[in-house]
């Protein structure tokens, strides 16, 4: 096998975050698309609370979920920060598709399981001192309500040295938006105690308190955070 069938097939079934790593000359073209994009069709406003965002070290940004446009659209939103994020292991099935997303620092994901590679790449990627995307919820919510978090996405935030950074977005649900998004101080892990699933829950309420409360500064409704944790039954 040569070193671009090898390369290649990292980009489809990356084994850990040595696979994963975004190719610096797309990646600017694909800011400045993505600008463009997101400023003329879905007319992006100023990002708020970008500030939150350290420069440097492990980050988690944890969001709401509603269109397949949303890993894009928070990434965006982090600039300068090069964000990756899971994505649906649907969309690595086109061999074009794959290859241009896997090299702007997606990696994909299997719903409706507990896919433990693509937890591992994550976990590495934080440790690697990268910045990552995760959607608690696991899956869109059609009605724009918050929906049950997965504790397992949680605890990817555990770690000391990851900074979780709750984020909301609203309008990009709308056609020609306008789409907000607005990143929000530290969820803080202090008091995290007992068994490691415990301590997830407990930050994956956090998260979604977090990104509740910042929904409204964006015109999103106001709504009680869910406080159960979801489970495969509710893909």
């Amino acid at each position: 096998m040569s070193g671009a069938d090898t390369a290649y097939d990292r980009l489809s079934a990356p084994q850990s975050a040595d696979d994963v790593r975004i190719a610096s000359w797309l990646w600017w073209i694909g800011r400045n698309l993505l600008s463009l994009y997101f400023r003329t069709w879905y007319r992006a406003r100023r990002v708020r609370g970008k500030d939150n965002i350290p420069r440097r070290g492990g980050v988690l940004i944890v969001s709401n979920h509603m269109t397949n446009n949303d890993p894009f659209l928070v990434g965006w939103s982090a600039i300068p920060r090069r964000a990756y994020y899971m994505a649906k292991s649907e969309l690595f099935v086109h061999s074009i598709q794959k290859a241009v997303i896997g090299r702007l620092g997606a990696f994909p994901i299997k719903r409706g399981q507990a896919d433990r590679t693509a937890m591992r790449i994550a976990k590495g990627l934080l440790a690697r001192g990268e910045c990552v995307i995760i959607f608690p919820e696991g899956t869109r919510s059609r009605d724009q309500l918050l929906r049950k978090p997965y504790p397992g996405a949680a605890s990817l935030g555990l770690p000391n040295d990851v900074t979780v950074i709750p984020a909301a977005i609203w309008g990009i649900q709308q056609k020609h938006g306008p789409s907000r998004v607005v990143f929000g101080p530290p969820v803080s892990k202090e008091g995290l105690t007992g068994p490691r699933s415990e301590q997830a829950a407990e930050l994956a309420r956090r998260m979604m308190a977090a990104i509740a409360e910042l929904l409204p500064e964006i015109g999103g409704p106001v709504q009680d955070p869910p406080t159960a944790m979801a489970t495969s039954d509710d893909e």
